[in-house]
């Protein structure tokens, strides 16, 4: 692993790369990277072989990002995002619920509306620290693989924090199917309330 005080890293710091993932093969990792990566990624690591495929059909690639990226990091992609976007879901839903952080300027406050407060107020960059900050100690973690070749055996998503010791194939393919379900929901439940402008269940 990558130290922080790595030169690299601190060059990350001006260029952090955003990432998309959409559904079930999605992201677009840059092309150069690919070309260099893709001679050192393990052969284990096949579409076919990957946890997440769908017994009716296999694989679902039909634009076939598999091909022209490295899999590797768009595994690793597809599942950062689909964690995110699974603790979006639900803090979504509770804010609108009533269960906010404690303090007056809280209260009240919509999902749909938090943005906006909170840039108003300040927090927003509180929370963008936090994100900046996840984000490099991440990129140190990717980005030198990426550039020198993923190390054999190399797991994506996998930090090593698992203390309850309920990692196996069938939650890593749960995680999986509900990251992708989760990513769908939320832009679904982020139109929904702003079409409705009313609170959960947003049935106006």
């Amino acid at each position: 692993n990558a130290r922080i005080g790595d030169t690299k890293c601190v060059a990350m710091l001006h260029s952090l790369l955003p990432v998309t993932v959409l559904s079930m093969a999605v992201g677009n990792a840059p092309r150069n990277v690919a070309m260099r990566s893709a001679k050192s990624v393990s052969p284990v690591m096949g579409l076919e072989s990957m946890p997440g495929g769908y017994a009716l059909g296999g694989t679902f690639d039909p634009l076939g990002f598999a091909e022209k990226g490295d899999l590797i990091w768009l595994r690793e992609a597809e599942i950062k995002h689909g964690r995110l976007s699974m603790l979006a879901v639900v803090g979504y839903i509770a804010n609108d619920l009533g269960i906010h952080f404690p303090g007056p300027q809280y209260a009240g406050v919509s999902s749909l509306a938090a943005h906006d407060v909170m840039v108003k107020s300040g927090n927003m960059s509180l929370l963008l620290a936090a994100v900046v900050v996840c984000e490099v100690l991440h990129s140190c973690l990717i980005f030198p693989q990426m550039s020198k070749g993923w190390e054999a055996g190399y797991d994506p998503g996998n930090f090593g924090l698992d203390p309850f010791k309920m990692t196996n194939d069938r939650q890593r393919t749960a995680e999986l199917k509900n990251g992708r379900l989760a990513m769908l929901a939320f832009s679904g439940l982020v139109t929904q309330a702003a079409l409705t402008g009313g609170g959960f269940p947003y049935t106006g």
